[in-house]
């Protein structure tokens, strides 16, 4: 063997702690090889500006002395901000790690148990961790990719999230049933954390707010939604906690929480380029609870405005079916929702929507993202534009009167 060399990094390391006593513990501990030692890295970051909101993230690629070159995510909790306060303060960054060193595992062996060789995992490979920083495999050496974010995903990346998603609930019902305990960190929602409720309804309110603005110039918009959104604002997050409440008599499954395209990761295959598989990432706000809320989340995203027009009933039969083949597969024994149950669960959790469509929204298709903390202060000026533009104007009002329909307006 070759001696091993001083470590060095051939890239700009953007924080100190990102060194060679940092990734020797982080591959020493997960390989099980305390003598390994680093000959060389390059830390770079891993995402754009307005790409990611809840931490920073660094693409790392470390040569080491077994001779193996690994290629790896290293995600840290926001340190500075109002919203990074909001996220620390709460349990969303041990929800992650519960998701990919252990639960996100246990849901894939349940799969693989029944139909060896069939499935894929949902998440990236868990590496390490400590308090505020988890390592996972880079799963973009493995050909996974975002899509584009601003105009939505078409129909063929959506029945795939619904296949793969519909997995996943499939999976984490069979969890809960042989350890309820498996659930016990994803019990609650995240809007119900003590430390969240202040700053996340300033949130909130403040995109709602600046959405109402907008509504008000729209003709025949205006007049009927803006007074409504705006009285709906002061109350928001009391009315998503509530929406988040588990229906004990109902089925529920691990919920992401946060499905939107910039969560979810996909792989082409070559040469025709036709999406085959994904990968699910950033999971901080899981909860066990009702299915309708990733439903509702994703539908109110991350679809092409064609697809949301003509294919939701589409999309939410290919989840369904696959939800039930699953479930059947992996023999669960309780009652299963019905199409109909399924339809009348997103109904009654379309204020969920309401927070995709007027907080997420204008994030995922705002050129460089909008800025979280100045929305939670005194709103960004950027988002007029977004809201007033063709894109997102048309969105909102074919939502508004579903919304209205689904009793979102009625305390």
């Amino acid at each position: 063997m070759a001696p091993v060399l001083d470590a060095y990094s051939t890239g700009s390391v953007p924080e100190s702690w990102l060194n060679k006593k940092f990734l020797e513990n982080a591959l020493q501990e997960a390989y099980k090889q305390p003598k390994l030692k680093i000959i060389e890295y390059d830390v770079k970051a891993a995402v754009g500006k307005g790409e990611n909101y809840c931490s920073d993230l660094y693409r790392v690629s470390v040569h080491s002395s077994d001779g193996k070159m690994s290629r790896l995510i290293v995600k840290e909790e926001l340190k500075e901000g109002k919203f990074a306060k909001i996220v620390n303060d709460s349990t969303a960054f041990c929800r992650e790690i519960q998701m990919y060193s252990t639960t996100a595992v246990q849901l894939f062996n349940i799969l693989d148990k029944a139909v060896p060789g069939v499935y894929q995992p949902f998440a990236a490979r868990y590496v390490y961790s400590r308090p505020g920083t988890i390592v996972v495999d880079d799963l973009n050496a493995q050909g996974f990719k975002m899509a584009g974010r601003k105009n939505g995903l078409d129909l063929t990346h959506c029945l795939l999230v619904m296949r793969v998603l519909a997995r996943l609930h499939a999976a984490s019902a069979v969890l809960h049933d042989l350890d309820p305990d498996s659930m016990s960190l994803f019990d609650q929602s995240f809007f119900a954390e003590p430390g969240v409720k202040e700053g996340i309804q300033r949130f909130f309110s403040g995109s709602i707010k600046s959405v109402v603005k907008a509504v008000e110039s729209w003709t025949g918009y205006g007049e009927k939604y803006s007074r409504k959104l705006h009285t709906l604002a002061d109350e928001f997050v009391d009315r998503l906690e509530e929406c988040t409440k588990r229906d004990e008599n109902a089925f529920n499954v691990l919920t992401h929480g946060d499905l939107w395209v910039n969560n979810i990761l996909f792989r082409y295959s070559d040469p025709s380029g036709t999406v085959d598989s994904l990968r699910f990432v950033d999971f901080q706000f899981l909860q066990y609870t009702s299915p309708a809320i990733d439903l509702i989340y994703f539908f109110n995203t991350s679809l092409a405005p064609d697809v949301r027009e003509n294919n939701i009933h589409q999309l939410m039969k290919e989840y369904h079916t696959t939800l039930c083949d699953t479930l059947k597969v992996l023999k669960y024994s309780r009652k299963v929702m019905t199409m109909e149950e399924l339809k009348k669960e997103c109904d009654n959790h379309a204020i969920y929507g309401v927070h995709a469509a007027c907080c997420v929204l204008p994030i995922v298709i705002c050129d460089n993202g909008l800025n979280i903390d100045d929305i939670i202060t005194s709103g960004d000026a950027r988002a007029t534009d977004v809201y007033n533009g063709e894109f997102y104007k048309k969105a909102l009002q074919s939502m508004l009167p579903e919304f209205e329909r689904n009793g979102v307006f009625r305390k």
